[in-house]
């Protein structure tokens, strides 16, 4: 798993790559805890 900013955008997101490749944004003030359950949710 990666997790970086995207920066090309006006607005700032968190953005998550899986082992899978897929590629999730979210805004910065989205609950940590609810990406971190998403992330291992996805990885079953």
């Amino acid at each position: 798993m990666e997790v970086a900013v995207a920066p090309q955008l006006s607005t700032k997101l968190l953005e998550v790559v899986l082992a899978s490749g897929a590629r999730l944004r979210f805004s910065m003030d989205t609950d940590v805890n609810y990406v971190a359950r998403l992330v291992i949710a996805l990885g079953r």
